[in-house]
This record gives structure tokens, C-alpha cells and sequence, in this order.
């Protein structure tokens, strides 16, 4: 992760996408110190946010809360769900301990689920089951702010709407903000209110929702947008054919330039010079010298006639 600046604002969801390896989920392990930083500040309701001790890290994790990708290894397999849960109250000085047990029984009825999964073991319940748990537990202790790391990803196909439509509804209620992190741009077009595009470590991109989707303006955006095959979803086609070269390579990112230039179709002599992000339209960031050129040779294309009667 390299140079990355962002904030997420109360009740909005900040969606980070990219492919594997870009770097997207390093970012809510910093924030939560899963992992450590090498460098910069993390600003938290107007405090840095510096965990050195047991007492500060307490106070982080009852505000700062994560539902990780995989919720059947996101749990102790040896103790029951009504444990698990309970293990998160704990955070919550405000809460008796004779009170708890209630609570856990609301939590989980509170994501569409009957109170009585407390006595169950993790093996015992299935993976769309799990993850709406793990949502219980992540509101447990009454977050200001919920990292999401592919929340629908391990599921089937079948219960991923569900999972996002309880997470907004979850939103609405309480006010939580959320850091979603996603390869699967459909998720992102419902969830989002903004969203930042992230290669090799950087972030390439930052715009409002609605405008990223129909109006793409960095190359790496497009190609993502045209791999997605998101026609279904009404948008304008300025992504039509769009192809970037190769894989992803992380050699790549010791480049001093543009780290998608090996891949990207209109690469030339002055994308080997580094590239700050400039907002090119108002509340759309972008980091290419290009992006613009591209947009109209793309707005021209489509214009075209095509010679069809």
C-alpha cells in the first residue's frame, strides 16, 4: 500500500475494489491493527488512532469492528455460537453482565435468525447462516465503523443479496459507516456511495458511485468495468471492448510511473513519469495523464456511424 488517502464519513460505504493483490484488504487490517503500519497516520473521530496498549486496543475493537470473507474460519470451531457472541459484549461496559445473554438472543434474531443457534457449534450451521452471524457479532458492540472484506464472496450466489440487503438495512437502522472491500463490482454498484479503484497499491480512481459506474476515466476502471459484464445493470458503454493486457504483476509496482502502463492500451513515453491523483471532474480523482484523451477517442467511437442501414 503506497501514498493512500481517503476518509469514510458517517453512515456511507467506502468500497475499495481491485483484482487479487492490489492491496484492498491490507487497508482494513492496518485500520483495525491486524497489521502493523510502516508509515503514515490514522485519524478516528478527530484522534490518531495509535494502539499501544491493551486498554487503547479494547477501546478500538468495541468501535472498530470487521465481517472477514471466510465465516466459517472467522469462528472458533470448539465453542458454541452463544459464546462466540457474548465473547463481543464483553467490549461493551455499559451492558450487565446478567443482560448479555438477552442480548445475543436479539442480535441473532435481529439478522433473520432464531435465537435458539446460541447452543450450536459453528459445523452445525451453514455458511449464509454463518455470515449473518458474524454480522451479529460485528454489531455486538455497537460500532462506529465495519470493515467488510468480500462479505459475499465465499457464499453461493443465492444468499449474496440477502447477505447485502441485511447489511443495508443494518446501515439504516443504526447509522454504522462501512469499509467494503470487493472484487464483485455488483455488490459494490448496490452498496457504494464511493468508491476508490486500487492496482498494485495505489489508489487510481475515487469518484461517486454513480459516476465511476456510468463514466469511468482511468483505463485500469474500464477494464475491470468490461470484465465485470455489467450490462444488465443499465449503464452507458463507454467500456464497449475494452481490453488490458496480461496479468497483474507486483514488479510492477517498483515503477517510478504509472504501475498499469505494461498493461494498459494507450501507454506511451510520459506514463513512465509518476502521476499524482487530479480530479479531472468534480469529486472524481484520478491518476493517469491520459484518462481524459481516452474518454473522448471512447465518446467519438461510440458516436460513430456504423456504417449498417
Amino acid at each position: 500500500v503506497d501514498g493512500v488517502d481517503f476518509a469514510v464519513q458517517h453512515r456511507e460505504t467506502f468500497a475499495i475494489v481491485g483484482e487479487s493483490g492490489s492491496g484492498k484488504s491490507t487497508i482494513g487490517r492496518v485500520l483495525l491493527g491486524l497489521v502493523e503500519k510502516s508509515g503514515g497516520e490514522i485519524i478516528f473521530d478527530k484522534d490518531s488512532l495509535e494502539i499501544k496498549n491493551r486498554e487503547q486496543f479494547r477501546s478500538v475493537r468495541r468501535r472498530l469492528q470487521i465481517v472477514f470473507q471466510d465465516p466459517i474460519a472467522a469462528f472458533d470451531p470448539r465453542i458454541s455460537i452463544g459464546k462466540s457472541l457474548m465473547e463481543f459484549l464483553e467490549l461493551r461496559d455499559d451492558l450487565e453482565l446478567k443482560h448479555r445473554r438477552t442480548k445475543v438472543e436479539e442480535l441473532i434474531a435481529e439478522v433473520g435468525l432464531d435465537p435458539e443457534m446460541t447452543k450450536r457449534l459453528p459445523s452445525q450451521t451453514s455458511g449464509g447462516q454463518l455470515q449473518r452471524l458474524s454480522i451479529a457479532r460485528a454489531l455486538a458492540s455497537e460500532p462506529d465503523l465495519i470493515f467488510l472484506d468480500e462479505p459475499t464472496s465465499a457464499l453461493d450466489v443465492s444468499i449474496r443479496g440477502q447477505i447485502v440487503n441485511l447489511l443495508l438495512e443494518r446501515q439504516q437502522q443504526r447509522g454504522v459507516s462501512y469499509l467494503l472491500v470487493a472484487h464483485d463490482l455488483r455488490v459494490v454498484a448496490v452498496m457504494a456511495d464511493r468508491v476508490a479503484v486500487m492496482y498494485l497499491g495505489q489508489f487510481v480512481e475515487i469518484s461517486d458511485k454513480h459516476q465511476l459506474f456510468n463514466s469511468p476515466l482511468h483505463p485500469y476502471t474500464r477494464g475491470l468495468m468490461e470484465a465485470a459484464h455489467l450490462d444488465d445493470l443499465g449503464l452507458q458503454e463507454t467500456n464497449q471492448g475494452f481490453r488490458l493486457r496480461g496479468e497483474l504483476s507486483e514488479k510492477d509496482a517498483k515503477s517510478s510511473g504509472c504501475r498499469l502502463a505494461p498493461r494498459c492500451p494507450f501507454a506511451e513515453s510520459r506514463c513512465n513519469d509518476a502521476q499524482n491523483l487530479i480530479e479531472l471532474r468534480p469529486g472524481q480523482w484520478v491518476r493517469c495523464w491520459k484518462a481524459l484523451e481516452i474518454e473522448q477517442e471512447s465518446s467519438t467511437n461510440l458516436d460513430a456511424p456504423t456504417g449498417n442501414n
